[in-house]
Parts: structure tokens; C-alpha cells; sequence
């Protein structure tokens, strides 16, 4: 069974991570898409309290129709890849990588290269990262005119 068309949104446990959340359901509803909200904790993050967090992102998710889901899991990027297929993700909004670069983004498109990948700065501006075959190509007049 080929799972519907849908939004992801990829949260850390950071309380400001409701930008992702709020962006994400905007793209669905504007998209008739289906949201699914992700958050992949390091095993050792059970050991610390972010419940707290966790439980707020939960409601603000749930607030926006979707559900979330955590999974306490090394390897990021691949667990996440994997998610995005099962829900049939073809849009996903993450953070913006801060200083050191962990290396999520790239490896997610990498993974994913059809997927449109969409990163939300603490602004709320949004950087976009396409897929190959929905860039278009540059016409040649425009081309020769930027040389």
C-alpha cells in the first residue's frame, strides 16, 4: 500500500522549534497534504528532562492536526529518511544547521534527493533546497547576459 502525500516537519527538543510546526502546517494546508511531525532524540536524551518540551511540541503538532512521533535513536538523518518515505513525505521542514554543522540537512537530501527540503530560520524566513528536476533550467539569453 503506497502510503498518501504528505508534510513532514522534523523538531529537536528546543521549545522554539513550534516555527517548524507552524510553517510545516501552513505548506500542507496549502498543499492539501497530510502533516506528520518528527522528533529523533539520542538514546542519551532520555536521561535528561526535556519531556517538558517534548509534551509542548506534542500539543502545538497536535494543534495543527498532526500527530508526532519521537524515536530515541542514533543516526538522525537515516531514521528520518526512512519515516519520510513510509508517510510519503514530498515536502520536509527542519531547523536551520547552527555552529557545528551536525550534517542532518545534507545527509537528509542526500537520502531524499526528490524530496523539497525547507529549513526555518529563528526569523521565520525560509531556505529552500529543490529537487534537481524542479529547478529550472536558465534560458540561454538569460545566461549569456549574466557573463
Amino acid at each position: 500500500m503506497k502510503a498518501k502525500s504528505a508534510v513532514l516537519v522534523c523538531v529537536t527538543g528546543q521549545r522554539d522549534c513550534d516555527r517548524l510546526i507552524r510553517a510545516g502546517h501552513a505548506a500542507a494546508e496549502r498543499e492539501g497534504l497530510r502533516l506528520h511531525v518528527l522528533s529523533i532524540q539520542p538514546p542519551s536524551a532520555c536521561d535528561t528532562p526535556c519531556g517538558d518540551v517534548l509534551e509542548y511540541l506534542r500539543r502545538t503538532a497536535r494543534d495543527a492536526g498532526a500527530e508526532m512521533t519521537v524515536y530515541f535513536q542514533e543516526n538522525a538523518p537515516v531514521v528520518a529518511a526512512s519515516f519520510a518515505r513510509r508517510v510519503g513525505a514530498k515536502h520536509i521542514y527542519t531547523g536551520m544547521a547552527e555552529a557545528p554543522v551536525n550534517g542532518f540537512v545534507e545527509i537528509l537530501h542526500k537520502l531524499l534527493p526528490k524530496v523539497t527540503l525547507s529549513m526555518v530560520g529563528k526569523d521565520g524566513t525560509i531556505y529552500n533546497i529543490f529537487p534537481e528536476e524542479a529547478r529550472q533550467p536558465v534560458p540561454a539569453k538569460l545566461a549569456a547576459a549574466l557573463k
